[in-house]
């Protein structure tokens, strides 16, 4: 398994260690879409920023998209304030047409 911490206490992963214990409380696992690469984000971090930073650090290009609990956040008015324990989120690309 590959680990590097990232800004703010994010840790990269490649996939969840074996027997691993988590603490939900601690931290959400965001799904980044590169081959199937996940990302460990503390609980009680700004939603918005932090998923802006994980964009770009995934080289999205700004063509993204967001997802909640299975929905898409189309508006980042709409997300919340903070990544809070249980939430799944995923990142993904969004193709452009045309």
């Amino acid at each position: 398994m590959t680990e590097e911490t990232l800004d703010e206490g994010m840790v990269f992963e490649e996939s969840p260690r074996f027997g691993e214990t988590q603490r939900p409380e601690d931290h959400v696992m965001v799904d980044v879409g590169r081959g199937g690469t996940v990302v460990r984000v503390n609980a009680g971090s700004e939603f918005v920023p932090t998923l802006e930073r994980l964009a770009d650090e995934y080289n999205y290009g700004g063509f993204y998209r967001v997802f909640l609990n299975g929905s898409e956040v189309l508006d980042p008015g709409d997300s919340p304030e903070t990544i809070e324990a249980g939430m799944r989120i995923a990142i993904t690309p969004y193709d452009k047409v045309g």
